[in-house]
Formats: structure tokens, C-alpha cells, sequence
């Protein structure tokens, strides 16, 4: 029977193995400039790697060597491809949010019906930040407490073997970083809860909140008069005699406006394309209405206005 030695082993390629239609870091700015989002996680991450791993790690993401990327609800599961004969499973777990801490992002999330319109596009206010690191929740929007411990904030974990983070996880985190900047509401699925879901139970508060005032604009005061609402048969006699003048009718309290309250009603808009429809009438709307205010209160200081007249 042949024997066999050290020097009759194969050695390992000096390359890592060359992977067809892997995911490749495409970011044109590099691994600076990140956006706050990305920021806390990425540099987190390439402080903490060796210098060596960091190198390579930066030539796997470029070249693409990342043969699975996909993004669950707490969990980035990857394979990356390196000098031995199969990927090797790297896996990023970041800490959810319990069903309380949901429940108190999403009443400070429906407050601010922005945050709703920007969601739908896709984009993440960053005032999101600062309100939710307010709310006291055991992990922050952000993750920014990578390693290898089960404390830690997302978890590494590579079948590699080596410390944390390997290349293999510089890798991944190339990945998702990028991710993250480009599409930002990735942040809630790390916390356990999809966009779709989210923004439904944004919609469930604020209808519940804004029942009983689901009319865009307040009624006009004497249409709102419950004296109006008396039989007609009941007002025969008063039929001849003057009613309320109108100076009383405006010096009552106008009642309370709920803006974009139809849009927040109907919810998320059915028709699909790259900008959906909700978020572009908030805008529109919100346009309208400051330009409204700039011409009402442009007319009231013409010269020669009535109320410079006064």
C-alpha cells in the first residue's frame, strides 16, 4: 500500500477559488464617505479584522467572491469562496426587538407622517436615528457592536475557524454595508420586522389615532352649527329672522387638522412604479400648501392692499 507524506498532499492554491456570478462590492466611492447608516457597522467591523484580513476580505468583496448573500429578518447568512474546495458559511445575527420595543417604534414612527411618505421611496429620515436611540431599546437602529461573543451586536460567526472578523466576514461586510446605504429600511428587517410590515402597523396606529377625524380640512363653521341640524318643521317661525352673524361664526375655535388625512387613511397605494404614488402627493401637497401661505401672505403686504390701508 502506498504511503502517503506531507510532501505527497496537495497543496492549496495560492488564489482563492474563481466563483461565476458572485456578489460583487460595486460601490463606486470605496470604503469611505459611508453614509450613517452603514457607517458604524462597516468601520466597526475593518477596525476590529487583521490588517492582512481587511486586505483580503476588501479583494473577495471586489472580485466576488460571495457565493450566497441573503438578508433574513436578524440574520445576513452568506457563503464565501476561498482557496479551499467549498464556500465556507459566514453568518451575521443581530439582536431583534421585542414585540414592546416594536410596538413603541412603531407609536413614535406614526407620529410624523414624513417618516411614512419617505418610506414608501424607500429612503430613511435621519431623524429616524436620534428619535428611536431616545426610546431606550436594548439595541440601537444601527448595529455597531460586531464580534464574536453572544452579547455582541450583530454575532460572527465563519466555518473557517479563525478569529473574528475573519476575510471571510470582511467579505460579507463590504456587502452589507452597501446594502444598507441602498436600500436603508434593511436597518428594521436586521431588527426583526420587514418595511412592508412595518409601515402596516404605522397605517393601523395612525387610523386608530386619527378616527373621528378623517376629513382633510376642518368643516366650515356654520356648516358644523348644530343649530343647522334642527327639523326644518321646528324653524318655520324663525325663518324670517335673522340668524348668527358672521362674526360670531369666525370667532370660534377652529377645530383640530389632521394633514394628509386621506392619504393616511387609504394607506399604501396599490399602483406600483419607482416612486409610489402616496409619498409623491404628500410632497405635492405639502408644496401646494407653503406656496399657498407665501402668496396669501405676499397679497397681504402689497402696497395699496386693504390691509395696509388698515
Amino acid at each position: 500500500m502506498t504511503q502517503w507524506t506531507e510532501s505527497n498532499r496537495p497543496r492549496p492554491p495560492e488564489n482563492p477559488r474563481r466563483v461565476i456570478g458572485g456578489f460583487k462590492f460595486k460601490r463606486k466611492e470605496g470604503i469611505s464617505d459611508w453614509p450613517w447608516t452603514a457607517e458604524p457597522l462597516f468601520n466597526a467591523i475593518a477596525s476590529a479584522a487583521d490588517p492582512d484580513d481587511l486586505a483580503e476580505g476588501n479583494s473577495y468583496a471586489l472580485s466576488g467572491q460571495t457565493v450566497t448573500f441573503p438578508c433574513t429578518a436578524t440574520r445576513v447568512d452568506a457563503s464565501v469562496q476561498g482557496r479551499a474546495s467549498r464556500p465556507y458559511a459566514v453568518a451575521m445575527v443581530f439582536q431583534p426587538w421585542s414585540s414592546d420595543e416594536w410596538m413603541k417604534v412603531v407609536q413614535a414612527l406614526s407620529v410624523e407622517a414624513g417618516f411614512s411618505a419617505r418610506f414608501l421611496v424607500g429612503e430613511m429620515p435621519h431623524a429616524v436615528g436620534p428619535l428611536i436611540a431616545g426610546l431606550g431599546l436594548r439595541a440601537d437602529l444601527v448595529p455597531s457592536r460586531p464580534g464574536a461573543k453572544p452579547s455582541c451586536d450583530p454575532l460572527l460567526t465563519c466555518t473557517c475557524g479563525g478569529a473574528q472578523p475573519c476575510k471571510h466576514v470582511v467579505a460579507v461586510a463590504h456587502l452589507v454595508a452597501e446594502r444598507i446605504e441602498t436600500e436603508p429600511l434593511t436597518l428594521f428587517l436586521l431588527r426583526g420586522m420587514t418595511p412592508e410590515r412595518l409601515l402596516e402597523r404605522i397605517q393601523e396606529v395612525r387610523t386608530l389615532a386619527t378616527r373621528g377625524e378623517n376629513h382633510a380640512h376642518p368643516l366650515p363653521q356654520a356648516a358644523a352649527d348644530a343649530s343647522l341640524e334642527l327639523p326644518l318643521e321646528s324653524m318655520l317661525a324663525d325663518f324670517w329672522r335673522p340668524g348668527k352673524r358672521l362674526r360670531d361664526l369666525e370667532a370660534r375655535a377652529a377645530t383640530a387638522h389632521s394633514p394628509h388625512a386621506i392619504l393616511r387613511r387609504l394607506g399604501a397605494s396599490p399602483m406600483g412604479g419607482r416612486f409610489p404614488l402616496v409619498g409623491l402627493l404628500a410632497t405635492i401637497y405639502d408644496t401646494m400648501r407653503q406656496r399657498a401661505m407665501v402668496l396669501r401672505d405676499g397679497e397681504r403686504a402689497l402696497p395699496g392692499s386693504d390691509a395696509e390701508e388698515k
